[in-house]
């Protein structure tokens, strides 16, 4: 995870995680109504705001995911449902695969560099399903990123929407190279807190994060720091 001294470093584990999502699957274009295409510069206020925003995640404590990987009827689609500790690095929840109208539903958890799925009642190690997932560990931070050099990035904003009666500022995180190709939004609140990641549309990849009550660990489910 990328510290503060780095001008790109809230994005590089993000793009590369959606990178791997991105490039199995054709570019979306268009954007959404109120969103700019190509977005306006940082001020100093927004830079300020967006390099605080991976610091505030962490300092929230456990937080429920709610992550959709392709369109809701591809045979291909995952959703999952889950609780992570952005400090030991472990997420535990839910995994729906297959389209919405048939999804099955298993007990899932992982940390960057493990995937477990739960079969009666026993956590069993598992080839990790979803290279994207690991972008979830790359939410938080445990300090704030550099806000000057944000603004001397490409990082963009792209406007203000409606979610759900909330008015949600977005913006385009900056590329690694400075070369503009980035794709990776994030959505957040009048209160500067994260509410959204995506992949530059709606179908892709989508990690929301909600208000809900987090799950507490599941007990025997030993994954955390000593795998990532």
């Amino acid at each position: 995870v990328g510290r503060s001294s780095g001008g790109v470093g809230i994005v590089r584990r993000m793009l590369a995680a959606v990178a791997a999502v991105a490039a199995s699957v054709l570019l979306l274009t268009g954007c959404q109504a109120g969103l700019s295409d190509e977005g306006e510069p940082l001020t100093v206020a927004q830079s300020e705001m967006l390099a605080q925003t991976r610091f505030q995640v962490a300092s929230r404590g456990d937080v429920v995911l709610h992550i959709s990987m392709l369109a809701d009827d591809d045979v291909d689609h995952r959703e999952y449902e889950v609780t992570l500790d952005p400090v030991a690095h472990v997420a535990w929840g839910a995994m729906l695969r297959g389209p919405s109208s048939l999804a099955v539903e298993e007990a899932v958890a992982f940390s960057p560099t493990a995937f477990l799925r739960q079969v009666d009642g026993q956590w069993q190690t598992e080839a990790v399903p979803d290279p994207a997932l690991s972008v979830v560990f790359a939410l938080a931070a445990d300090r704030p990123e550099n806000a000057q050099l944000l603004r001397q990035s490409d990082a963009r904003h792209l406007g203000e929407v409606e979610v759900d009666g909330e008015r949600q500022q977005v913006f385009r995180l900056p590329s690694v190279d400075g070369g503009g190709d980035a794709v990776t939004r994030l959505w957040l609140d009048g209160d500067g807190r994260l509410r959204r990641m995506d992949a530059g549309d709606d179908e892709r990849l989508v990690i929301l994060l909600t208000d809900d009550a987090p799950v507490p660990r599941p007990a025997g489910l030993e994954l955390g720091d000593a795998d990532g």
